[in-house]
């Protein structure tokens, strides 16, 4: 990684990249990454400012070292953001270590693994879709169906590219909301092995992207209003709050009926909530639901 192209991108404070490694392996995408999860390398496109450009990420233990695909330095710095911010490289992370590390459910985790950060998503519009094709259903089955889309819809670029010695021409960006928004329902449903509902609700989720004029290429879209994401069918609190973690800069954000947190919490069969252990960690309870995350995995 050491040449023309690479960027050392550290963070600030301690920083767990393990944990944010695991988490890129259990959302990666046939079609939308190449993951080498021994080597800690992921390779897949971003777009910016319409051309697609070649990135590979390198994980290591105070960063990433990032390699883009060109020579230009004004791309190099968007990829660069956009790359500090999927990863939560600038949070102060001290202070949000030591509220939870007074936690007895936390502080043996904290003092072994300072620095646990949310690992986001390339862009909110890819956090949107990709949660949405992720709701009831495991991570696996989520990732099958992203891959379908991905196969149908993703854009490949004109041409071949490479990085280093790899191919990218398989390698595809998702499409923009519009695209997306553009495809019938009942065909996304037959494409990608989806209830009518879930591709209902993966159509009006890019249908509000494109009505709202947000372009995901530049990585730091705002999300759209929580009020107006929550109009939208099949989209409740566990959509919403997965996405302020994912795809938003929401710090206190806690999913509270995701069964993950709900066994990490020792909640009762009966019980349809965790939210009432995890009123003490706010206001960082979207760190603490990343904590829960990291010790299920």
């Amino acid at each position: 990684m050491r040449d023309a192209d690479a960027l050392l991108l550290t963070a600030e404070g301690p920083v767990d990249m393990a944990a944010a490694l695991t988490t890129v392996r259990a959302h990666a995408i046939d079609g939308l990454h190449r993951l080498e999860a021994g080597t800690g390398t992921l390779t897949r496109r971003l777009t910016v400012a319409g051309d697609s450009f070649p990135i590979t990420l390198h994980f290591v233990p105070d960063g990433v070292a990032l390699r883009v695909k060109t020579r230009d330095e004004g791309v190099r710095s968007v990829v660069a953001a956009r790359v500090r911010r999927w990863f939560d490289l600038d949070t102060p992370i001290e202070p949000i270590d030591a509220l939870l590390g007074r936690d007895p459910l936390f502080a043996e985790q904290v003092r072994a693994r300072p620095g646990v950060r949310l690992t986001r998503f390339a862009s909110p519009f890819e956090a949107a879709v990709l949660i949405v094709l992720g709701q009831q259903v495991s991570l696996a089955a989520g990732r099958v169906f992203a891959g379908r889309l991905i196969a149908a819809h993703g854009i490949r670029p004109k041409g071949e590219e490479t990085v280093g010695d790899e191919t990218m021409g398989a390698l595809r960006d998702l499409p923009a909301p519009a695209v997306l928004a553009a495809v019938p329902v009942d065909e996304l449903r037959e494409q990608v092995g989806l209830t009518r509902g879930r591709a209902r609700t993966l159509h009006e989720v890019a249908a509000l992207f494109a009505e709202a004029g947000i372009d995901p290429s530049t990585g730091a879209e705002p999300l759209p209003p929580r009020e107006a994401l929550h109009a939208l069918h099949g989209v409740g609190p566990w959509t919403l709050d997965c996405l302020a973690i994912r795809a938003g800069e929401d710090r206190d954000a806690f999913p509270a009926t995701d069964a993950v947190l709900r066994r990490a919490l020792a909640a009762e069969p009966r019980e349809r909530s965790a939210a009432p252990s995890a009123e003490r960690w706010s206001p960082y309870r979207s760190y603490a639901t990343a904590r829960l995350w990291a010790a299920a995995s």
